[in-house]
C-alpha cells in the first residue's frame, strides 16, 4: 500500500511535561488506524500536531511525501488533512448546512454549485439531511457529533482524524456511527481514530496503535495488540 502520512520522531513538551516523545508511525492509503491510550497519554496532542493546531518541537510530519511540519493548519487542511474535535463546537448561530458550507468553502476551496453539491451529499451520508436548516446550536449530542464528522468530510480529506466521536452514544447510535465510518473508508479516505469505546474502534480499525506517556507501546494487528501483556497492564489495568 502507498504511504500517505508519515510521523517521524515527533516530540512536543509543555514546559517540563513531555506529551509526545519521539513518536513515529506511518499511515498507508486506505488504512484505518485506531489509537488507544490512557487519559493523558498524548493522543489529542498527536492529532493537534498532525493537523497543525500546535507545532512540534522536533521531528518531521509528511503528507504524500511532502514535508508539512512547519505548515499552518489551513494549508494542511487544503492538502488533505481533515479532523473532528473531541468537543463539538459548531457555529451555533448558523444552520447545519451553513456549517458545512463554511468547511467546503474555506477547507476545500469549493464554491458555488460544487460546494452546495458536496454539502448536500454529506448531509445525506451523515443522516443530517432533514436537519439542514436547523440551527446547529439546537442539535442533540448525537447530531452535534454527526455535524462534527460532516464538517470534517466537507473539507474533502484524504486523511480523516476522528477524536472520540463515539463517546456518550448509545449502543444503537454507536452501531450507526461504525457503519458510517466504514462507509467513509470504503470511499477511499484513510482514517486515524482515537477512541475509548473499544468495540467501536475494533469494528473499524485495520491496525491498532497504543501510546502511553507520549510513546508508542504497541502497533499492529488489532487483536494481537489487545492481547499484548503490556497493553493489558497499561490500558486495562490487568497484570499479565
Amino acid at each position: 500500500m502507498t504511504q500517505l502520512l508519515s510521523v517521524e520522531n515527533v516530540s512536543k513538551a509543555f514546559g517540563q511535561l513531555k506529551v509526545t516523545d519521539k513518536l513515529s508511525f506511518q499511515l498507508a492509503q486506505g488504512e484505518a488506524l485506531g489509537i488507544l491510550g490512557p487519559n493523558g497519554a498524548g493522543k489529542t496532542t498527536l492529532f493537534n500536531l498532525i493537523s497543525g493546531d500546535i507545532k512540534a518541537d522536533s521531528g518531521r510530519i509528511s503528507l504524500k511525501g511532502i514535508d508539512i511540519t512547519h505548515q499552518p493548519a489551513h494549508r494542511r487542511c487544503r492538502q488533505g488533512i481533515g479532523r473532528s474535535y473531541q468537543i463539538a463546537l459548531p457555529f451555533g448561530g448558523m444552520t447545519v448546512f451553513e456549517n458545512l458550507l463554511v468547511a467546503a468553502s474555506f477547507g476545500a476551496g469549493r464554491s458555488g454549485t460544487s460546494a452546495n453539491d458536496i454539502c448536500m451529499a454529506i448531509l445525506a451520508q451523515t443522516g443530517l439531511l432533514d436537519k439542514a436548516n436547523r440551527l446547529a446550536g439546537t442539535l442533540t449530542l448525537l447530531d452535534r457529533k454527526r455535524l462534527e464528522l460532516a464538517r470534517a468530510l466537507a473539507t474533502q480529506p484524504q486523511v480523516l482524524l476522528l477524536d472520540e466521536i463515539a463517546g456518550g452514544l448509545t449502543e444503537q447510535e454507536a452501531l450507526q456511527l461504525i457503519e458510517m465510518v466504514n462507509g467513509i473508508r470504503r470511499q477511499g479516505v484513510s482514517i486515524i481514530w482515537i477512541e475509548h469505546v473499544v468495540h467501536a474502534l475494533m469494528a473499524v480499525a485495520t491496525r491498532l496503535m497504543v501510546i502511553d506517556f507520549g510513546r508508542k507501546l504497541a502497533d499492529g494487528d488489532p487483536q494481537a495488540v489487545m492481547n499484548s501483556p503490556d497493553v493489558k497492564r497499561v490500558y486495562m489495568g490487568i497484570e499479565a
